[in-house]
């Protein structure tokens, strides 16, 4: 019998999980996680050591976590693109390496894209959130807390899908000025970040050092030449300054390069820096181009009458 009684599941103090009471529940033996029942009969619950019960006034005042970087790969990848694209390989594999690094780039300037809408979406849902939570009554947001904290330990949601599902019925309906004022908010939002994207891609791709205002003139020419179906360089905008200097070095005055129609006349020493048929802009001003035969004039293209070829 003393052998018997000295099982674990005897023990004074002992916990479940040993013996024949393995796989049975713990239930509430740390005094945690027990529910209690609100004013609006949503169980609550009480403060436990997995952080179910958290301070949402905090976590709604924290910006969201950034995009994970993935530069390391970016690298290894352009590495690998480089390598392959040097003259004395296989043909198969210069052939790949060449193909790839337009696509290679295109597809990392995308991503970076996206990082920074994800990044820039969160940061103004949760002020938006933010700013609902604090027009809250403490009676609504006594009832929130506990029906996030609800949804984390029955549910096993995070806290961002917690939130998500319960703030929704707590939101009071906008006036139409505070509709239109997010409209312009998230506008703006999306056209600064994408130009942010923009000018970190020409930066880190391209060598290319551009502010935020002239990578929004080159997003909006971007969004131009795909409705349009115009094919552009890497690098999309012409170097004016260059062609001024250029053009000094050989007692050229502006009038003598620039016609009375807007086009340009390239410089023989910059002609092999435009590709014939391929569309530029002026990233300061949004005038068009498209490089004419022999790459020897950029062409100014008048955007509201169609092009003719």
């Amino acid at each position: 019998m003393s052998r018997l009684l000295h099982r674990p599941m005897f023990r004074r103090g002992g916990s479940t999980g040993e013996g024949i009471t393995s796989g049975l529940r713990r239930g509430y033996a740390d005094g945690n996680n027990v529910p209690e029942v609100s004013h609006r009969g949503m169980p609550t619950f009480k403060s436990s050591s997995n952080g179910s019960n958290f301070n949402l006034t905090n976590y709604l005042s924290e910006p969201p976590p950034l995009p994970k970087s993935s530069a390391g790969a970016d690298f290894w990848l352009n590495l690998g693109t480089n390598i392959l694209a040097q003259p004395g390989g296989r043909p198969i594999l210069q052939t790949l390496g060449t193909a790839g690094r337009e696509p290679l780039a295109r597809y990392q300037q995308q991503r970076s894209q996206e990082d920074l809408l994800k990044y820039k979406h969160g940061q103004s849902e949760r002020q938006f959130q933010l700013e609902i939570y604090k027009a809250m009554t403490d009676e609504d947001k006594i009832a929130l807390k506990e029906e996030i904290n609800y949804l984390m330990s029955e549910h096993g949601l995070s806290k961002e899908e917690a939130l998500a599902q319960a703030m929704p019925k707590y939101r009071k309906p906008m006036n139409p000025a505070d509709v239109e004022r997010q409209a312009k908010e998230a506008e703006r939002d999306l056209i600064q970040s994408n130009a942010e994207a923009t000018r970190a891609y020409l930066s880190k791709e391209e060598g290319e050092s551009i502010s935020i205002e002239q990578a929004i003139v080159i997003n909006e020419f971007y969004a131009k030449a795909k409705e349009q179906g115009w094919e552009y360089d890497t690098t999309p905008f012409i170097d004016k300054t260059a062609m001024a200097e250029e053009w000094r070095g050989l007692d050229k005055k502006v009038q003598d390069w620039i016609s009375p129609e807007g086009n340009i006349a390239i410089p023989t020493d910059l002609q092999n820096d435009y590709k014939e048929g391929l569309y530029y802009v002026d990233s300061f001003n949004g005038d068009v181009y498209q490089v004419g035969p022999g790459s020897t004039e950029l062409i100014k293209v008048v955007i509201d009458e169609e092009v003719i070829e």
